[in-house]
């Protein structure tokens, strides 16, 4: 075996060091490369040294180390678009996304940077009250509550009662949820 030599005082061979002139024993390893298959034996001081100035990335292209990097926040794994998985919807127990289709052109218009909202069973009964769709911001809720008041206003109805309770609901839902966004 290259790079041994046997103990004088017991029958087991020492590594030693692979830096040139170096005879201490080698027991730290580092990767010789990206491969991490095969290793060089340092002593501590050479060890320090080389992965001081070692560079996993080394060789690769800006695209390929950004590739490396994205590829490592999965694990390596593949992974999939929702929209490619054969089309199918997932399960939507509060029918919140019915009439959303899961295409490229929609999904870009849901793609907005919105802070999470987290619903509860009040809270999506007022989503579907104000015939709102994810994501949920405060100027949605807004613009839905504007456009359905004045379409279930008492005023606008000539006083009808069911137009009154449909106003009442809107009203409730609406503060709900501005509530709930602007904490």
């Amino acid at each position: 075996m290259k790079n041994t030599r046997k103990n004088s005082s017991s029958s087991h061979k020492i590594r030693i060091c692979d830096h040139p002139d170096c005879h201490e024993e080698g027991l730290f390893r580092a990767p010789k490369d990206r491969s991490l298959r095969s290793y060089y034996w340092f002593c501590l001081k050479h060890v320090q040294e080389y992965n001081k100035n070692w560079n996993y990335y080394a060789g690769l292209s800006p695209e390929e180390i950004e590739h490396e990097i994205r590829e490592d926040l999965v694990g390596h794994r593949p992974t999939w678009k929702v929209n490619n998985l054969h089309s199918k919807r997932f399960k939507d127990s509060f029918h919140l996304f019915d009439d959303i289709p899961l295409n490229s052109s929609t999904s870009e218009k849901y793609q907005e940077k919105e802070k999470p909202f987290i619903a509860s069973i009040e809270h999506l009964k007022a989503i579907k009250t104000l015939k709102l769709r994810p994501p949920i911001s405060l100027a949605s809720v807004k613009k839905s509550y504007k456009n359905l008041a004045k379409k279930h206003h008492p005023d606008v109805n000539g006083g009808d009662k069911e137009a009154e309770e449909i106003f009442k609901e809107i009203t409730q839902a609406y503060h709900l949820l501005c509530e709930a966004l602007k904490r």
